[in-house]
């Protein structure tokens, strides 16, 4: 048995909810492995959706990019009846743009490119995914956990602070300690999807037939990617699909003539399951994505909820590991157990609501979730908050925008350059940011922690700013309009992009006084105050 050296983070999973979460902890210079099972990288579509929210956390970590060079072009939609009828066409992926938010409604990458992309940022932060690790036991104790993993045979203790489960919806990290993973399993509902190469069919658009089944081209990987429900009793497993398994479901359902199926890329059956843990923490051990959370396919929110999972966890474990109280770990279960619940609440609600034999209504209302129509939820998961969060506290209700919202984007002018700015470009890295509207003075950040700070003043147009060289004009008004600021403001921004603190009047501690809960030494600093927000106990 070999025994390595302390690490700070060992994440469990390189699908693209480890690799987020292990870019998020390196690029704050933190030891860190992730490992996964499997010996060779996957390929194939899998999740292709990715949708507005998670591209900004794509492009915080510097891989949105990356990622834009391998997106599918926007391809219209063919609905079919179930007598082969064409009902509609549309582009479903055409959401109109939300105001605060840069970025189309889904960017369709396979996600072989997501993982890749991820992969080689990390490995430009010097940091590589270590295959063929099966992790075979766990142990913690009050100051370190201790994952066995077996490498080529040879078993290897792998010593760290603390472990995150990113392995999926069979996780063995939840299964180690003992996590419960509560719901059900839709026993007849089983999909066979992948990818395969396809002649004779119409590459303009995807198809999608009455029936559930779906073609749509994938150009930048030369494939298409499909799905087909499997009969209720077909003995179709993971080890008996093949081409052949698709062409006659195709034939049967269908019977297009003319159409060829050959070279799979990859294959697999899909088991729908609808399930989430009771919490997502045991002591040094966390859970985070499917390993946390699955859920009919209905919308895209998989991938994208498992990512936002990562984005939340990941300054808060640097912030502990540098001395923050151990209670901000806490936040993580707080802040995201809901969203799970809500996630499997809209999904489950969504599939049935797109099921049905009426191909033109259902049509409708499938390209109406992706265009932010849906009556269950937003899909680009831009509306996601945490308000009444114990990191969330409003000063009061003079603006508009809330402590636990998402902090939109906006344009503004650089005072001392005349340059355009995009308040993301400020957000982006490892530091909180906070933004003082008006003339007011903006109040201390306290010694020793104005690297982790970053101050600007936001003024309107003809309103002199005193040589600050942090002043930004808002010319066009964005920014007061969609932080609802009509006058003083102050808005302090989390790492991950939400608000931490909001409100029209301050003193001199406001914000000092925030941080000695965040990152001070106090016990009990994350008791719950008045109204459930997060004040000094």
């Amino acid at each position: 048995m070999e025994t390595s050296d302390m690490t700070d983070v060992v994440i469990v999973g390189a699908g693209p909810v480890g690799l987020t979460l292990a870019c998020d902890l390196a690029r704050r210079d933190l030891r860190v492995r992730i490992i996964d099972r499997a010996t060779a990288y996957p390929v194939g579509t899998r999740a292709r959706g990715i949708r507005a929210r998670t591209q900004e956390v794509f492009e915080d970590i510097g891989v949105l990019g990356r990622l834009t060079e391998h997106a599918e072009p926007p391809l219209p939609t063919r609905f079919y009846d179930a007598q082969g009828h064409v009902v509609r066409e549309a582009v479903m992926y055409d959401a109109p743009p939300v105001p605060g938010a840069p970025y189309p409604g889904s960017l369709m990458v396979g996600q072989q490119f997501t993982e890749a992309a991820l992969r080689e940022k990390l490995a430009s932060l010097g940091i590589r995914v270590e295959l063929g690790g099966e992790l075979v036991e766990l142990a913690q104790d009050r100051d370190q956990v201790t994952a066995s993993v077996r490498f080529d045979g040879h078993r290897r203790d792998i010593r760290a602070r603390y472990l995150v489960g990113c392995d999926g919806g069979g996780s063995t990290v939840r299964k180690q300690v003992g996590i419960s993973f509560l719901g059900e399993t839709w026993e007849r509902q089983r999909m066979l999807f992948g990818n395969l190469r396809v002649d004779g069919l119409d590459a303009s658009v995807a198809h999608m037939w009455a029936n559930g089944l779906t073609l749509s081209p994938m150009p930048r990987s030369g494939t298409w990617f499909f799905t087909a429900p499997l009969p209720p009793d077909g003995d179709q497993g993971p080890s008996s699909v093949s081409v052949e398994t698709f062409a006659h479901i195709f034939s049967q359902r269908v019977g297009m003539s003319g159409v060829r199926f050959h070279d799979a890329v990859y294959l697999s059956v899909y088991q729908v399951n609808i399930r989430m843990v009771d919490r997502y923490r045991d002591g040094r051990v966390f859970l985070a994505g499917d390993a946390a959370h699955v859920h009919t396919p209905a919308g895209g929110q998989g991938m994208n909820t498992g990512v936002q999972d990562a984005y939340n966890l990941g300054w808060k474990l640097a912030h502990v590991l540098r001395g923050a109280p151990e209670s901000l770990l806490d936040t993580y279960e707080e802040e995201r157990l809901p969203i799970a619940g809500h996630v499997l609440a809209s999904t489950t609600a969504r599939g049935r609501f797109w099921a049905g034999n009426d191909s033109a209504r259902v049509s409708e209302r499938i390209v109406g979730a992706f265009q932010g129509r849906d009556p269950f939820s937003d899909v680009s998961q831009l509306s996601i908050t945490y308000r009444g969060s114990s990191l969330a506290r409003d000063l009061d209700e003079a603006i508009g925008i809330r402590a636990g919202d998402r902090a939109p984007d906006a344009h503004c002018i650089e005072s001392a350059s005349d340059e355009h700015v995009r308040l993301f470009d400020l957000f982006h890295g490892t530091h909180f940011t906070l933004l003082a509207f008006g003339p007011r003075p903006a109040p201390r950040v306290g010694e020793g922690r104005r690297g982790d700070v970053h101050t600007y003043r936001i003024l309107p147009p003809g309103l002199p700013y005193g040589g600050s060289e942090n002043a930004l004009i808002d010319s066009a008004g964005e920014a007061h309009g969609l932080y609802g600021v009509d006058g003083d403001g102050l808005v302090l921004i989390r790492p991950d992009g939400y608000i931490a603190l909001a409100g029209g009047d301050w003193d001199d501690r406001s914000v000092s006084g925030y941080f000695e809960c965040v990152t001070g030494d106090r016990a009990h600093a994350f008791e719950r105050g008045p109204q459930g927000l997060g004040v000094p106990s």
